[in-house]
């Protein structure tokens, strides 16, 4: 990672309340040389450049930070090259976060990531998000669900299942998916608790939108 690289995320990070230390930086650096040479290999994220990952990936996966919980466990579905849960994780190796990943290459990468950053408290579940769901050792015990990687329809669904009855669910979007997701997650029984917006550095604009569980 370029000095450059790590002001960008640094400024990141303060934007949304997060201190981005020493240590979580050296973590960061560890992930990206592992996902750069496993990028190399199979296409893991569309984006090659190493600049363009950690304006565009990086810096969108830092955004949801700050709504992480204390403690508990954290469910990433759908983590393919690590975002945002790699990203989460490097930032708060304290977590219990699940990568819920169904693809046999994103799922070893993945594990090495884990290995080589280290990442002790995270662990890798290797099936559907959909089977997950069904898992008793996840089903209704996660503290906060995240994806970034699914659309809201395959998602909602999957995190209504996942998500413990005081946790949180966090949908990140872009603004013209706002109406549809928090329809889609109304019939999935979560109710919109929070919304915050952002932009990239490129312009684009982002949203996460954080969801409750109505009452069951």
């Amino acid at each position: 990672m370029t000095g450059e690289q790590a002001q960008l995320l640094e400024t990141a990070a303060r934007s949304v309340g997060v201190d981005l230390g020493a240590d979580s930086l050296r973590r960061l650096d560890v992930f990206l040389g592992v996902l750069d040479l496993w990028n190399q290999r199979t296409r893991l994220v569309g984006d090659r450049d190493p600049s363009v990952i950690v304006a565009k990936h990086v810096v969108d996966s830092l955004m949801p930070v700050a709504l992480m919980p204390a403690r508990g466990i954290v469910v990433d579905v759908g983590s393919g090259g690590g975002f945002p849960g790699a990203v989460i994780a490097c930032l708060r190796p304290d977590l219990k976060l699940v990568f819920v990943e169904s693809r046999r290459r994103p799922a070893s990468f993945l594990r090495e990531v884990l290995r080589s950053v280290p990442l002790r408290e995270a662990s890798v579940v290797e099936q559907r998000g959909e089977d997950a769901a069904k898992d008793p050792r996840l089903r209704r015990r996660a503290t906060a669900v995240i994806s970034r990687a699914l659309r809201p329809d395959v998602f909602l669904p999957i995190a209504s299942e996942l998500v413990a009855p005081d946790g949180t669910v966090v949908a990140m979007q872009t603004p013209a998916s706002i109406g549809a997701t928090t329809e889609m997650a109304r019939r999935c029984g979560l109710q919109v608790a929070d919304q915050r917006g952002y932009e990239l550095s490129s312009g684009e604009t982002r949203v996460l939108i954080v969801f409750r569980p109505a009452a069951r």
